[in-house]
């Protein structure tokens, strides 16, 4: 799908959602004061309920942008995913807005009414997708169909007959594919596109002759690096006869995340690993890091004040010990933990992963290492804005060396900053275990990352996060 449709589907959905939600605050005023329910105060204004729509929008909106719903729209997604995503957004925005009330003290207003718009606002979101959904479906039915023809093979090509949707061509119908590029990628792509169906086509000797007989209106060009001069080849005199072509460059074996592309100087520039986290959700998950950050300090300051005398009690040194990681684009900080080992234990032996049965730690760091207790200073952290609460767990300089030379994509996972806690710890993937497992929790976090998914991964830690048998 072209960026224009994208974008035009897109205001739809906008559109849509901030009507709906308009439509259920006036409903629900309405519903409150018509007579069903008891009135025991009068009924007040409708503008000191209507003059609140605005900031019912901004504040939807913006919740539901940062939690990268709109992000998530974009892809095929089943109605039901769809609307359990709304109804998750929907929580979000509403906690928020009750927050907002609270500050925006001119008018205490009724509970009743709030509580009547909670319910029914998702339910109506949802009605609204629906009905776009099924207008863009006629749409596309009623459009004239084009015929589409695939060139290619590889990764790229393989990748583009399984999309099961390319935008305008879904509209269409595929005379077919032709393979072009080296035996090993060929074969396979062949394979493949057998086992979907499409009909593989003989490389012309005659092109004009060829899409005059075939009546083929579209070209997508899915080729290997390798079979780029293909294009040398061939472009001028297929240029010559078909209106639309695209070509779906060869990045899947450069990247693990989409790629973005940038258009400078009427130049297009492709982000090969661009980060998910930008715009307004970075805002919002900073403010979400500060908020939860101040709220942990809160909650751990008794026991980290008692911590803060128990440390030198169980060996003589400081409180804190200070150690170099890595976080954000590969910058190395200083992270802040309560010393659980005596001081100067690694002068011997130097920087070794921890394991079950390391005995430096004192009794009192034992304790909390298990309790992950002698993580908490890292809310310092998270404030100066070194560290988030969600995301991958930095790591020491010395071992992303060597992780970033045997394990692959190791490295991504410093395109976000690093966490407090992640998606790899509350999956137990922590301490001694599979570095495998870890990096692929942590891009998994990455390629899905959502203001829910931080919230959703924060309260799994809470239940389980804190103790771990691999906490060591």
């Amino acid at each position: 799908m072209n960026k224009r449709n994208q974008a035009a589907i897109l205001f739809m959905r906008i559109i849509s959602d901030m009507f709906m939600v308009t439509i259920a605050w006036v409903l629900s005023y309405e519903l409150r004061f018509s007579g069903l329910f008891e009135i025991s105060k009068g009924i007040p204004s409708s503008y000191l309920y209507y003059k609140m729509i605005p900031f019912i929008c901004v504040i939807w909106l913006a919740v539901l942008s940062a939690s990268g719903f709109y992000q998530r729209t974009g892809h095929h997604r089943s109605a039901f995913m769809e609307a359990l995503d709304i109804l998750q957004s929907c929580i979000l925005a509403t906690l928020g807005f009750i927050a907002f009330t609270y500050i925006y003290e001119e008018y205490r207003y009724s509970r009743l009414t709030m509580l009547i718009f909670v319910l029914v606002h998702p339910w109506l979101i949802i009605l609204g997708r629906s009905v776009i959904r099924k207008a863009l479906r006629y749409y596309r039915r009623r459009s004239p169909a084009k015929r589409n023809l695939i060139i290619g093979s590889g990764d790229s090509f393989i990748h583009t007959l399984s999309m099961g949707d390319l935008g305008d061509l879904n509209r269409g119908e595929f005379v077919g594919v032709i393979i072009v590029g080296p035996e090993s990628l060929a074969q396979k792509s062949r394979e493949f596109a057998l086992s979907k169906n499409f009909e593989i086509l003989e490389m012309p000797d005659d092109w004009p002759t060829f899409f005059s007989n075939a009546r083929i209106e579209s070209v997508v060009f899915a080729l290997p690096h390798k079979s780029y001069d293909f294009l040398d080849e061939h472009m001028d005199v297929i240029a010559n006869q078909v209106a639309d072509i695209k070509l779906i460059p060869d990045l899947m074996r450069f990247t693990k995340f989409a790629a973005g592309v940038d258009v400078i100087n009427g130049t297009p520039v492709i982000n090969i690993h661009e980060s998910p986290l930008a715009g307004i959700g970075s805002i919002l998950k900073r403010l979400l890091d500060i908020g939860g950050a101040i709220a942990g300090l809160v909650v751990f300051g008794p026991i980290m004040l008692l911590l803060s005398i128990l440390v030198p009690l169980s060996s003589r040194g400081p409180v804190f010990y200070y150690q170099e990681r890595m976080g954000l684009d590969g910058r190395t900080f200083n992270v802040i933990k309560f010393r659980s080992m005596p001081v100067n234990a690694e002068q011997s032996t130097g920087a070794i992963w921890a394991s079950k049965g390391d005995n430096r730690s004192t009794w009192l760091g034992n304790f909390m290492r298990k309790t992950s207790l002698d993580e908490t200073p890292q809310l310092f952290n998270i404030l100066i804005g070194d560290m988030s609460l969600v995301g991958p767990r930095p790591e020491r300089p010395v071992f992303v060396d060597e992780f970033r030379k045997t394990v692959p994509g190791y490295y991504l996972r410093h395109k976000v900053k690093a966490g407090l806690t992640g998606w790899a710890q509350v999956n137990g993937w922590r301490g001694d275990t599979s570095i495998q497992k870890r990096i692929e929790c942590d891009l998994y976090y990455i390629q899905n990352w959502s203001l829910w998914f931080d919230i959703r991964i924060i309260f799994l830690t809470v239940f389980k996060g804190f103790i771990n048998k691999n906490a060591y």
